[in-house]
């Protein structure tokens, strides 16, 4: 079996290391190595990953919503935090789903109105998308010690992904329509850029 570093890994999927390196430790890949040693993975995993195709936008967003932009949740690799109201925040593959859904509704700075219009936000780690969060329709706000204003919503957890190599969705309990989006978009590629967590991302007009 042939092995890569990360750094190839990344290079081939057109990242950075950083956000690899995210992406690994999150539980999302084979990653090996004894310690101290450049951690490698299988070429034949980082080939498949890296032919993975891009999020199509428009067929995530309801025609009832009236929108053609669609907010993204950018998180990193899951860690405790004090708050009462959630254990951890951020995306790690062996997070228990309520621990995962409380660790990715919230509290996130932005328009509220603007993140929950289309009632689906997806959720990326490493510019790929290992969760999707849908219903989004109300949220609770509250002012932090920092100034800001933080929103949680009211969402389901449609789906999530343990292993990026082969992504299959975990959740299969929910409804069809949030079983549809899940499996459109789990594992797939979506660019987004923003100075902190919520991003957005635009479906032209003219998009297949």
């Amino acid at each position: 079996m042939t092995l890569i570093t990360l750094r190839q890994a990344a290079d081939r999927f057109g990242i950075s290391l950083a956000a690899l390196r995210k992406v690994a430790a999150a539980g999302l890949l084979p990653v090996s190595g004894p310690p101290g040693a450049t951690p490698v993975v299988p070429e034949h995993v980082a080939r498949r990953i890296a032919d993975r195709s891009h999020v199509t936008p428009r067929l995530l967003l309801p025609t009832a919503a009236h929108t053609n932009t669609m907010a993204v949740l950018r998180v990193d690799v899951a860690k405790p935090v004090p708050d009462e109201d959630r254990p951890y925040i951020g995306f790690h593959a062996d997070l228990a789903p309520e621990h995962l859904l409380e660790a990715l509704r919230g509290w996130w700075v932005g328009n509220p109105e603007k993140i929950a219009r289309a009632g689906v936000l997806p959720v990326t780690l490493g510019g790929f998308v290992v969760a999707v969060l849908t219903g989004l329709g109300d949220w609770d706000s509250k002012l932090t010690g920092d100034g800001l204003t933080r929103h949680r919503f009211y969402a389901r957890l449609a789906g999530y992904i343990t292993d990026l190599d082969t992504p299959v969705n975990t959740v299969r309990s929910g409804s069809p329509e949030d079983l549809r989006i899940a499996d459109l978009v789990l594992g797939k590629r979506l660019r987004s850029t923003s100075g902190g967590p919520i991003a957005y991302v635009t479906s032209p007009a003219h998009e297949p």
